[in-house]
């Protein structure tokens, strides 16, 4: 029983065009048919005491999304699993959920996610083909993209965000890109914004098929850590 609880929830392709503000009304609505006893911010316009991980972008898929809600009652993992997913539409699912006792919510511990990427080209390319494009990727220093913030567009070096990067040949024509990649609050790396850079530097001509997040993670005392494994720190 808790009154704080993390909970790791997969998002399929029946969602994957649904923006993250819409994401966080369904679970709200969700939250209120299921009658879970959340905890609401004081003030005016009081909202459900929700926070995620890291905001999926649109056109994803995920099995590896997680977020964190408090509760005004104490409630088990596994009643408020079997609760909200009563609620939830088809897509989404929550998973697991665990007692969570840190200061620190998800958001501010996500580091760095893994991604797998389906990509077409327009002309054959044997594995070693893509492989030494890859290599060569990694070779640089900088790697340097467009990339939008609040103030507008700006040149941003990516290279030092790239953890590991592959590719195995799926058929003639498909690739299958496996990433691990920055991300968090700062530091974040987009899949989309990868594919760009690695089109763009490569000079080879892509169609993204499908991108999809395999997990997250918090990094504590330099090592790569499970969101669940950090929930009690």
């Amino acid at each position: 029983m808790a009154k704080t609880l993390r909970f790791r929830f997969s998002r399929g392709q029946e969602l994957k065009y649904i923006a993250h503000l819409d994401i966080l009304r369904v679970f709200e609505r969700a939250i209120k048919r299921a009658n879970i006893p959340v905890a609401y911010t004081q003030g005016f316009n009081p909202r459900q005491k929700l926070v995620f991980g890291l905001p999926i972008s649109i056109g994803l898929t995920s099995e590896s999304e997680y977020a964190d809600i408090e509760l005004s009652e104490d409630m088990s993992p596994e009643e408020f699993i079997t609760k909200i997913n009563k609620g939830l539409p088809e897509g989404l699912k929550v998973e697991e959920a665990v007692a969570r006792n840190t200061r620190d919510n998800i958001m501010n511990q996500i580091t760095a996610a893994r991604y797998e990427i389906v990509f077409e080209v327009k002309e054959p390319k044997s594995p070693s083909e893509i492989e030494t494009m890859i290599y060569d990727l990694l070779s640089r220093e900088e790697i340097i993209v467009m990339k939008k913030t609040k103030k507008g567009p700006r040149p941003v070096n990516i290279r030092p965000l790239i953890y590991s990067l592959s590719a195995e040949k799926t058929d003639e024509y498909r690739f299958r890109m496996k990433t691990f990649l920055s991300a968090g609050a700062e530091n974040n790396l987009r899949a989309d914004l990868l594919m760009q850079a690695f089109s763009q530097e490569t000079k080879l001509e892509t169609e993204t098929v499908s991108m999809h997040r395999k997990a997250l993670y918090a990094s504590a005392y330099n090592e790569w850590k499970d969101p669940f494994e950090v929930a009690n720190d």
